[in-house]
């Protein structure tokens, strides 16, 4: 078992999964992998009823690759419009991932506020990141990305954004919020272009926002479909970043806004 769809069914019918090293990340798993998988958990006992609002995710350690994990879940307070659970995955009695997500039905309001639609341009234009064996991390060979503005990592660039272009290789079906949420930390942290050498770096604490529900768009997009991606650094220093997101369909649709604290390990 290698593809997403293949795991993203599997677990909704168990709660114990190993990860191909394909999905690694260095000594780690990709931390998108993971918060995918824990919201995957989540939707055998959600309300169906109720979109995803927002997420909060604690990449507490290490996920290993060709060890098996378990997930747990919990319903925190179940209310009239809005459910918050949490899912936690563990491997070797250890806590790697803590995942909380907030559902909330819809409810009338005389509050509206329409997000500004964005013009991305040809989906998938830009300079392509490819998989290179040894020097990228493996679980780039199951997405596709494409840079249109700011720089690759470890260029030593002096800018302090990322746009471009990001999509599955081998899904088929509609987009799900769990391929969403693999897709959008899929991206190297914009941190990385800043430095002219390699050096580990990582998310630690991780918000997303669901701006658009997917179940509320005319036609549900396809989970091969590019998406855009926008990111920013808005503070850096004594080995932290701050990032924030906005990520929108092709026709300029705002799905989700994601913001990070991300550590750098630049000097040791």
């Amino acid at each position: 078992m290698t593809s997403f769809d293949e795991y993203y069914r599997a677990m909704h019918e168990a709660s114990s999964l190993t990860l191909d090293p394909s999905w690694g990340q260095g000594k780690t798993s990709f931390g998108g992998m993971s918060a995918a998988m824990a919201l995957a958990s989540l939707e055998r006992e959600l309300p169906q009823d109720a979109p995803l609002r927002s997420l909060a995710i604690n990449f507490c350690g290490p996920l290993a690759t060709g060890e098996p994990f378990d997930t747990q879940t919990r319903v925190l307070r179940a209310g009239r419009s809005v459910t918050h659970i949490q899912a936690e995955v563990h491997q070797n009695d250890q806590c790697a991932t803590i995942l909380t997500a907030c559902y909330g039905a819809e409810r009338i309001s005389d509050v509206a506020v329409v997000p500004t639609v964005a013009a991305p341009g040809e989906p998938g234009a830009g300079q392509r990141l490819s998989y290179i064996p040894g020097i990228t991390p493996e679980f780039v060979q199951h997405i596709d990305f494409s840079y249109v503005s700011g720089g690759l990592p470890f260029s030593g660039s002096k800018d302090n954004h990322i746009h471009g272009w990001m999509r599955f290789k081998e899904v088929s079906g509609p987009l799900s919020e769990v391929h969403l949420v693999a897709l959008i930390d899929a991206w190297p942290p914009a941190t990385l272009q800043k430095l002219r050498s390699p050096a580990p770096c990582a998310s630690v604490t991780w918000s997303l926002d669901i701006c658009t529900p997917l179940s509320t768009l005319p036609t549900t997009p396809n989970a091969g479909d590019w998406l855009w991606y926008e990111v920013d650094i808005v503070a850096a220093g004594h080995g932290y970043a701050q990032t924030t997101a906005r990520i929108y369909l092709a026709d300029g649709t705002l799905l989700a806004l994601s913001r990070q604290l991300v550590v750098v390990y630049d000097k040791r």
